[in-house]
């Protein structure tokens, strides 16, 4: 076979072993050197690709692709040299939340490294620990047992991916010319493996298990959950008689639930010092992003609270450090085992719950008095559109303040829908591609709750959604800067101090940019304007920008004002 044949047989081995290990979609951003695979995965019939000409964007275009399918695995291909560097956020992202991806950069081959050959650069493990397997290839060879070297590694890469715990995987396949491919080329011989899975194990016999469920309890969760185990998780709330807490990417709010054992204002009761101690609490995941739950928890001791994790990708992340108990199991097969459990006495938690649902009680009519009370503002609007989603629409949260409005102010749900965010290092990059990505996977409306600083991090992302035609509406919350710096400390500097380097204003005209990628761009003046708004973008033929022009103190004085009433109605003196 000449070389070029050689490259190409190798190449369709691969391909067909990375689709065998689950492989179904690709995001490439186009290059030189990676011209071989990215022709033929790009024709494969069997693979759905995306083409993102910016690596940055595509890495989160790419991770919002397996948020929205459920981490089904999603591969990403650039060519060599630094356009590999641009995967790092998305990679890091992407390993922090369990999300699996395939990332395949393409390479010189060793004989043009260290040796000055242009758009070359170490591309060995340049993603260091934020992967979980590192392999490079070797240079294609046509030899029946270089293709079964090929088929073999991609089986593997997709195999690691997703296996607990998922994430992130990393192949570095180094190319000689030619790079155009023979695409009339036919593989002979089809390889096929037997995928080995590990039997999802049943609850063991934990002795524990029925004693702790017989005491005063919290349930808190902190990750992305579906809407199916968000509802599983508030019926084993229920029939313990424990209130439960979680952010709105539990999808506790928007599950349909109406239940009286969630507590949806936690950030406002946990910033009372007068909260009750419970026996044992249970979380799912990580903490949530409710600062005040932290806090309280820090306060709880192992000698008088039994803390118990549960985490199905078994990392144990315990940021508290007070875990007496790990319990390597899914929320699905913890809550059916728990819910198994027919010796708990309901009534003897009654009291206790009853004082959890008093104070979530009084921070509903605190919270809509207040709200009720303001005008038409960034808090206003964040809660709005919490209230306006249908059932066939998804809302992404942004890092910063988008998140922590929903998750203060917004009421539980009639409709059911899904919420994302980017939760595992609460960057405020990528968060447009990634928005972009699930809504590709999707393909239902998806509105995108954003600050004007993630916008400008991540405006190439607009790209993917103009390009796309996606159902894509942003609501942009414009303070002009760092509006999450006036919640914190710094605020205290002098304005010389804390206006360049933390309230960063930007003074972007939005309009242009929405003009810039073919968006429809609305500006509305009042809550009824922003709701004729949201209905307007439904029926738009492209996406839309909805700017909400607001100031970095307004919603500091709000908060502080809806944390006095608040305390005051539970009799708290106000420090």
């Amino acid at each position: 076979m000449t070389s070029k044949q050689e490259t190409t047989s190798y190449l369709l081995a691969f391909i067909q072993g990375l689709k065998e290990g689950g492989l179904t979609k690709v995001v490439i951003s186009p290059g030189s050197r990676s011209t071989p695979l990215a022709l033929l995965l790009f024709r494969d019939p069997e693979v759905e690709c995306y083409v993102d000409v910016d690596e940055r964007s595509a890495g989160f275009f790419a991770l919002g692709l397996a948020k929205g399918s459920k981490k089904e695995l999603v591969a990403l291909l650039c060519t060599s040299g630094t356009a590999a560097a641009n995967y790092y956020p998305a990679i890091c992202e992407a390993k922090e939340t369990n999300h699996p991806l395939v990332v395949l950069t393409a390479d010189r081959p060793p004989e043009l490294r260290e040796v000055g050959a242009p758009q070359t650069m170490n591309q060995q493990e340049l993603y260091r620990t934020h992967v979980k397997k590192f392999v490079e290839l070797a240079v294609p060879e046509g030899s029946e047992s270089m293709q079964r070297y090929s088929y073999w590694q991609g089986v593997q890469l997709g195999y690691t991916a997703q296996q607990i715990p998922v994430g992130p995987v990393h192949a570095n396949l180094p190319f000689r010319e030619p790079l155009l491919p023979d695409l009339d080329f036919q593989l002979e011989k089809s390889f096929k493996s037997e995928k080995l899975t590990k039997n999802e194990e049943a609850v063991q016999s934990i002795p524990e298990l029925s004693d702790w469920l017989e005491k005063k309890g919290l349930l808190i969760v902190g990750n992305e959950v579906s809407v199916t185990e968000a509802q599983l998780l508030i019926q084993l709330a229920e029939y313990l008689g424990w209130p439960i807490i979680g952010d709105p990417l539990t999808n506790l709010a928007t599950c349909g639930s109406q239940s009286e054992n969630y507590l949806k204002h936690a950030e406002l009761i946990f910033s009372s010092s007068n909260v009750e101690q419970p026996e044992v609490v249970i979380r799912f995941g990580r903490l949530p992003v409710t600062k005040n739950v932290m806090l309280y928890l820090q306060k709880l001791t192992r000698e008088t609270t039994t803390f118990v994790l549960v985490d199905e990708q078994e990392q144990w992340q315990d940021l508290l450090h007070v875990t007496n108990y790990f319990l390597p199991f899914t929320i699905s097969v913890f809550c059916q085992s728990a819910l198994a459990v027919d010796s708990i006495e309901k009534q003897k938690h009654s009291s206790w719950l009853n004082g959890w649902k008093q104070a979530e009680e009084t921070a509903q009519v605190v919270l809509q008095k207040e709200t009720l009370s303001q005008s038409f503002n960034e808090s206003s609007a964040s809660l709005k559109l919490s209230e306006l989603l249908y059932a066939d629409e998804q809302l992404f949260l942004s890092n910063s303040n988008a998140i922590r409005f929903v998750d203060r102010y917004a009421m539980s749900s009639v409709t059911s829908y899904p919420v994302f965010g980017n939760r595992g290092i609460n960057g405020i990059d990528g968060i447009v591609s990634t928005a972009a990505g699930i809504s590709a996977a999707t393909m239902q409306r998806t509105y995108l709750l954003i600050g004007d600083l993630a916008l400008f991090h991540d405006m190439n992302g607009l790209q993917m959604i103009r390009s796309l035609k996606l159902p894509v509406t942003i609501v942009l919350l414009n303070n002009n800067g760092g509006g999450i710096f006036s919640f914190l400390p710094q605020k205290q500097l002098d304005k010389t101090d804390f206006t360049p380097l933390f309230e960063t204003p930007l003074s972007l005209d939005f309009a242009k940019v929405a003009d810039l990628y073919d968006g429809q761009y609305i500006k509305p003046t009042s809550l009824a304007e922003f709701e004729f708004a949201i209905e307007k973008s439904r029926f738009a033929d492209r996406w839309t920008l909805i700017e909400i022009a607001g100031n970095q103190d307004e919603p500091v004085q709000f908060w502080q004002e809806v944390v006095a009433e608040y305390r005051e109605k539970i009799g708290e003196i106000n420090e």
